[in-house]
């Protein structure tokens, strides 16, 4: 790698002396046949969907994401498919919960998600026990 850039940094000085000291414009160039490459084909390119860690992300279908930040739930009223794991992650910069009606999450520092996959149709409300007044409901079809 190391032979590669210093190959790539001799090949610019070169170019450089080239466009600044003589009659070759070698920039101008490659400016020009640059502009001339047809960049269509690069729509058509599929990439996968990677998150920041190189790992597929999740399907939509099967995973939704629910943001704790500025003492609120991100979205706070969703509506998911039977078997949809919801992840709730504490962006703020407070201690929260994430309590429902027979369960709960335990207080989230800083940082630290939750997740839970709903089984059974219905309407699940959740609030933050600890701030009593921040609710959020996950409907399940």
């Amino acid at each position: 790698m190391k032979k590669l850039i210093v190959f790539v940094l001799i090949i610019l000085v070169i170019s450089w002396y080239a466009q600044n000291y003589t009659g070759f414009k070698a920039f101008d160039y490659a400016r020009y046949y640059w502009q001339k490459i047809d960049w269509g084909f690069l729509k058509n390119i599929k990439l996968p969907n990677f998150n920041l860690k190189g790992t597929p992300a999740p399907d939509a279908e099967k995973q939704l994401n629910i943001f704790i930040r500025d003492n609120q739930f991100l979205p706070n009223k969703n509506a998911v498919k039977v078997g949809t794991k919801v992840i709730w992650y504490n962006e703020d910069n407070k201690i929260h919960t994430v309590t429902g009606e027979n369960w709960g999450s335990g207080e989230l520092k800083i940082g630290q998600p939750y997740s839970r996959v709903f089984d059974v149709p219905g309407t699940y409300e959740y609030y933050c026990s600890l701030h009593p007044s921040k609710k959020g409901e996950i409907i399940v079809e």
